[in-house]
Order: C-alpha cells, then structure tokens, then sequence
C-alpha cells in the first residue's frame, strides 16, 4: 500500500520524506519489522519503543511514526511521521491497511470490572442459536470460524486486533462479541472502530495501579460508550446496554448517545430487563426474564448467582439487536460453562472443588456469596493477590475471604517482582482474625486445603481460574490449579473423571 493512502487518516504535525513508496507491512515491534516496513515507535510502560527505531530501520524499514526525534544512523532515507499520538496512528494505519475490517461485521463490546468473559460467552451462543457465525475476542482466547489463537490480552494491540477482524471478514463471520479492557481503551487500542452494541456490567475496583484513580479507571470505561453512535456506517441499531444495578449505571446512560437498554436484579419496574423468581443452589440456576410485558423461564447450565446478572445482560443485547426471545433463551440455555469461571469438580470422598478467575474484592465477595447458595457443609478458601498490581484491594479480599469462608488458606497468585510474603501480610492485615493459615506456595497451598476437605465441603480455588501460569519473578511458569487439583486428588485415588 502506498503510504500516502496508509496515513490519510492520521493527523501528522509534519512529515519529513516520501509519502508516495510502498508499504509492505506494519510493526510496532521492531524485532519483526520486515523490508519496506512501517515501523511505529510506541512508548510503553517499560521502554520506549522510539529507542528501537534504528533497529526497526536497519531491518527494512522505510518509514517511522514517531512522537519525538530519533537518532538515525546510515545513508538509506526513511520517512518520518510526526504525531502527538502514536498510538492512535498505530490503530488508524492498522485499519486502513486492513481494509476496515470492522465496518463489515456487526461489533458487539462488553466492559466492566467483572462479568465481560461470561458475558461474552452468553452472547457469542445467542448469536449463534440465531444462525449468526459469531467470532469471540477475550480473555481466554480468540476464537472465529473453527480457529482458536492464545489471548496475551484481553483486548489485543490495535494492529493485532485489525488483523484478526479482517481474518473474520475473510472467514464470513458476521458478529464480533469482543471483550473491551480499561487497558484497551485508555491505550487506543480500538480507536476507530465503529461497534453497535456496548455492554457494561459493572464498575468496581481494579486496575488501580494501572490507572492511578477511580476517576481515570471510569472515564477509559466511559470510552467506549462515548464512541457510540459518531460513525453510523452500519445500519445495524446502536445501542448502550446498562446495568441498572450498578451505582456507576448513570454515567454510562449520559455517556451514550445512543437507545439505552438496561437490566438489572434489584432495579425493580425500572430496569428495561429484569429477572424474577431466582433460584440459585446446587442442582439449578433459573429465572424468569420479563421485557415488555412479556416473561420466559430460563434455566442455565451454569451454577452462580452472579451469573443471572451476567445473562441478563447478554439477553439485554440480544433484545437491543431484536433477536427473537426463543433464540435469546436457547442461546442462554445452550452455554455448557465457560473456562474457568464458577468450575465445579466432585471428588469421590464426597468434597468439591470449585475454580474462579476471581481476583478482586467484588468478584470475590459474589463468588463466595454464590458457593454459599449450594449449602456446602464447609467453603474452605484458596486465594492470592497479584504482584505489581493494586496493593489496596489485598487488605479487603483478605476480609472478604475471611467473613465469608470457614476456612481461609492465603497464598501467592502471580508476585511478579514482589515478595510474596509482604503480599500475603497485607491481605492478613484485613482479615480481624477468623480462621486461616497462609502458605506462599500455592501447589502446598492447595493440597492443604484439600486435605482438610470433608464430605460436603467446598474447596474454593480463587483467582487464576483459566490461567495456566505462575508469573514468579519475571519468569512465567506453568500452573494450572485444576491440573493441581487433578494430580493431588488422582494421587489419592479421589479425582472424579467426568
């Protein structure tokens, strides 16, 4: 592609060099820039990707997005593009390079705190049961058209995730459930794209190293609702779907633009999607969804509270897209279980292991409050904090876990470059007493807990969920803690197959 045409979208403060030579591909990695290249210099966290620009050139690049001079060494003339924002002119090149890959499928993006991989799920098997071929972008993997690519994000690098929008064109898929990240939106890395749908499930705390503040961690959510509406490229309808339950729900409202359609449990007569009659225990999940005077039962795979809330807002979308109620029941009903969230396993001594991504204080408080709708004679608690991350919330999952465990056994989730024992201390420092050990090893950790499991007790094994690693230091281990769990119990003759 000629570079005139690459950058016509991109609001340069000045250009040095040829605009009319040919491109041949886009990197922002400078190890894998390739001959006639367009390297865009990013800053990161770490480094700065500017640092790489002569080795970017030196590899075949033939022209830079830059933000600032870089130091150039060599005859060979290279084009530089000055920008304010890098970023932004990473995810503009991107898509006019693929050819506007999203303005050919209907974008449906689900955000919040928690709740957007179930979510996303839920929705891709609406889509589905309505006859759509549904692509699925998230958390645990990428997923379109019978191929399956390992998320290293939630939402992926702007190039990276125009690149799998076009393989979805490609493949004929016509619907994108994609889970959009606090992460995603502040760094541009979907800028541009024109969604439908935006989904938000709720606002509580995370991310907080990250963003520094409430406020900013609000306002990148608040991104993707802003955007609603601005192109209208598509004649699919916009709409903003809201939980009404949510104490963040009116700044999503007025951030909109759009049809607003909300749901919730506790909104009453004023949420648009409601569910009644809840019941939540051991052998069911069910409910009655009411929208527009009109009611039907459903009655879901999964087990968890929480997970009404969750299916609500994947019906919410599916009536926003005026997907016929039998398709949006069948959908909700048709979802076996996602990977990681609410796994329960029985063991042959009567005990169950139960396995959850949750990883902050809401997340685990509703997980907890959701294994206390089972009746368990005892929930015996495996968690962690994360390294590097927000050291706030370790002191009230320490108090969550112990309020609402029997048993706590406190235990590294990924340190990272911290000390796990100084991690484990700061959690402790919220737990007032209550019964619990810790043990910074997570595999004793959870032997340790299984061996105190009982007939009719649950041994919760929070935070990981689907992860199959131990980030220890700035080295990435395999752990998985079902295969953990697995190898224990089948050691002991004790692991139920299914």
């Amino acid at each position: 592609m000629i570079l005139s045409k690459l950058i016509k979208n991109i609001k340069a403060l000045k250009i040095n060099g040829r605009v009319d030579i040919t491109i041949d591909g886009i990197y922002y990695d400078s190890k894998k820039t390739g001959q006639n290249g367009l390297f865009v210099c990013v800053p990161g966290f770490k480094v700065d990707g500017h640092v790489y620009a002569a080795e970017a050139v030196a590899r075949g690049a033939a022209a830079l997005i830059i933000e600032k001079d870089v130091q150039l060494s060599g005859d060979r003339a290279v084009t530089l593009i000055y920008v304010k924002d890098a970023r932004e002119a990473l995810a503009l090149a991107a898509a006019e390079y693929f050819d506007h890959p999203s303005d050919k499928l209907k974008m449906v993006g689900v955000t919040g705190t928690k709740g957007k991989t179930t979510t996303a799920y839920l929705l891709r098997s609406i889509f589905e049961t309505n006859g759509e071929k549904a692509g699925l972008l998230g958390t645990i993997k990428y997923e379109f058209g019978g191929e399956t690519v390992e998320s290293k994000n939630t939402t992926p690098e702007s190039l990276d995730l125009q690149e799998l929008l076009l393989k979805m064109v490609v493949k004929k898929i016509e619907t994108c459930v994609m889970e959009v990240s606090s992460h995603s939106l502040e760094l541009k890395r979907v800028f541009g794209i024109e969604f439908d749908v935006a989904v938000f499930t709720n606002f509580t705390q995370d991310h907080l190293d990250f963003h520094k503040t409430f406020e900013a961690y609000l306002a990148a959510k608040l991104r993707l609702f802003t955007g609603l509406g601005k192109n209208n490229l598509k004649s699919f309808p916009k709409a903003a779907v809201v939980n009404l339950d949510d104490p963040k729900a009116p700044a999503f409202i007025a951030a909109s633009g759009v049809r607003v359609l909300t749901y919730g449990l506790n909104g009453g007569s004023k949420a648009d999607v409601q569910a009644k009659d809840i019941r939540a225990g051991a052998e069911e999940l069910s409910f009655t969804i009411s929208y527009k005077g009109k009611e039907f039962r459903v009655d879901l795979q999964m087990r968890g509270r929480h997970n009404v809330s969750n299916a609500l807002a994947a019906a919410a979308a599916g009536f926003a897209l005026n997907i016929h109620p039998e398709n949006i029941k069948a959908g909700l009903e048709n979802l076996k279980g996602v990977p990681g969230r609410f796994e329960v396993y029985n063991t042959l001594s009567g005990a169950s292991i139960l396995i959850d991504y949750a990883h902050s204080p809401d997340s685990l408080e509703k997980l907890l409050l959701s294994v206390k709708d089972l009746k368990p004679a005892r929930i015996i608690t495996v968690f962690g904090c994360g390294g590097d991350r927000d050291r706030g919330k370790r002191p009230l999952m320490g108090r969550i876990a112990a309020e609402n465990s029997d048993f706590a056994v406190v235990t590294s989730d990924n340190p990272r470059t911290e000390d796990p024992s100084a991690i484990i201390a700061e959690i402790k420092a919220g737990m007032n007493g209550g019964n619990y050990i810790d043990i910074p090893d997570r595999k004793e950790a959870i032997r340790t807990a299984l061996d105190m499991a009982k007939k009719g007790d649950i041994v919760v094994i929070a935070g990981k969920g689907h992860e199959d690693y131990q980030i220890i230091g700035k080295e990435k281990i395999h752990f998985s803690d079902k295969e953990v769990a697995e190898e224990l119990l089948a050691a002991r003759g004790l692991w139920k197959r299914s």
